[in-house]
Parts: structure tokens; sequence; C-alpha cells
């Protein structure tokens, strides 16, 4: 029987033109009035899908791919998975193309999200960094800086990015998670790394244990690589039909229509309630 569903932001929740399905509020009322958790697990950071959700929305929020958890209200921490500072230290190791845009992500007290290198931001309006204004600090370097990093993102040309991964892949591919996406700002793909139990399956998983739900108990739904583990582990795992095809090739059940009709909340009604 299900007792929680985690459900993903961009291209599942979210339209590509970046707008909440409105029936995202009555369907988290619906599964909170038959006794089921929900929740929103999501690569973005906790201001930023706090945005997207809504304000006056009681759900709790995991974040930076299963790193953090917190509350929608009250913005309450209920937990944080930080990356070693020697690890971050290592990956950046392998920052040596002035094409790539190199950035941590980080859980802090004072609402910054994003650390990036200088060497390549001269300008930045419009790139991905640009995203976090207000929210981010520059560096010179990443020798010294406050605050629990999270993950290591960077951004440039697919291609570039490809070559990055498979570097650092096949040096250090038992010790991190990678996950190669297409973003919407400039320039277009960004490269996230993660330690290995630094996935939003761990982030649900830890929420699940909170609460004393067995995975088998959990339904969730995604469209993207950082889904996989996810969608693979959990009772009910169902990929979006504009999902890659390695979610939907891991998934139990694929929507019958895309983010931009509502295909997340459909088939969630659908397998849940019959409707």
């Amino acid at each position: 029987m299900i007792k929680m569903v985690s459900m993903d932001l961009d291209e599942t929740l979210l339209s590509t033109d970046k707008f909440i399905t409105e029936s995202f509020k009555p369907f988290v009322e619906k599964l909170k009035s038959n006794n089921i958790i929900p929740v929103v697990a999501t690569g973005r950071e906790f201001y930023t899908a706090h945005r997207f959700v809504g304000e006056d929305l009681a759900i709790d929020l995991i974040c930076n791919n299963g790193n953090v958890i917190r509350n929608n209200l009250s913005g309450k921490l209920e937990f944080v998975n930080p990356m070693d500072k020697k690890d971050v230290d290592l990956i950046m190791s392998y920052d040596d193309n002035d094409r790539i845009y190199s950035t941590i992500r980080v859980e802090r007290e004072d609402e910054i999200d994003l650390l990036y290198k200088k060497k390549n931001f001269i300008s930045f309006d419009g790139t991905y960094v640009d995203a976090f204004k207000g929210r981010n600090l520059a560096f010179d370097d990443f020798n010294n800086y406050e605050g629990y990093p999270l993950s290591i993102v960077f951004a440039g040309s697919h291609d570039d990015l490809v070559d990055l991964r498979n570097r650092m892949k096949k040096d250090l591919g038992e010790k991190f998670n990678f996950h190669l996406m297409k973003i919407k700002r400039q320039p277009k793909w960004m490269l996230e790394i993660l330690q290995k139990k630094g996935d939003k399956f761990f982030g649900i998983k830890k929420y699940a244990e909170n609460r004393n739900i067995d995975l088998k108990d959990v339904a969730a739904i995604g469209d993207d690589s950082n889904d996989v583990m996810l969608i693979e582990n959990v009772g009910l795992g169902i990929a979006m039909k504009n999902g890659v095809e390695k979610l939907r090739e891991v998934a139990d059940v694929v929507s019958d229509y895309d983010n931009n009709h509502d295909g997340a909340i459909k088939i969630l009604d659908k397998v849940l309630f019959g409707d």
C-alpha cells in the first residue's frame, strides 16, 4: 500500500516554460486526505523549489538531489548530507577548461546557495549562475569558503562536459555519481557530481525511515537521469512520457502524457486512485 509519494519538479510537475501544474496543490491535499504523505524531490535548492511549490503549501521538500530536507512552510532543516571538502578539492583538480563554468552548491544559514569561480564570469547575465542572483558568491578559488558543500556543478557545452565526465568517471567512478542534464539557460548543459550517497534515492530513503515507511510503500515520479536510482528502488517507480530513455526503461509505469499536459498528476491519480 502506498504511504508516500515523491514528485520531481523540472519536466515533471513543471512545464517546459517552468510553470507548475494547477492540479498540483489540489492533488497534494487529496493525497493527505487519503493518509499518503506527499513530498517534492528535486535537484533544485530549497529557495527556488519553495517559490515553485508555493509559499503557503504544507509539504516537505527534498532538495539538492537528496542532500537537504526542509519544511516548505517554516524552512526548518530536517537533514543535510554534506560532501567532504577533500572530495571537493579532488573534483576541482579536474577543473582545467576555461570554457566550463565551475560552481559549488552549498547549504548555508544566510540563504547563499551557489559559489562560483570568477575565472569565466566577467559577465554572467543569462547564464546558469545568474539564476542564483542574490544567492551566489564569487571566489578566485575554492580554498576557503563557508557552508556545507552539497555537490559540484559544471556548466558548459555538451561535448566539453562529456569529456570532463568521462575523465573523472575513469578515475573516480567508484567514488561519485555523475548526472549530465540539459538546462534552459546558457550554456545549456550541466554536469552535477555528488557523493555516492548523495542521490535523491538516499534523501527519500532517509525521509521514509524517519517516518517508519518502507520503500516498498513509496511511489516516485521523475524524468531525468538523477531520478533513475530512486525510480528503480521504490515500490512504484513512474517515468514521465518525456523522460530520458534510461529512466523509462527502469520504471514500472510510464505516464500517458508529458509535462506540458499535466502528465505527472494524471498518471499518479490513475495508478493510486483509478481516476
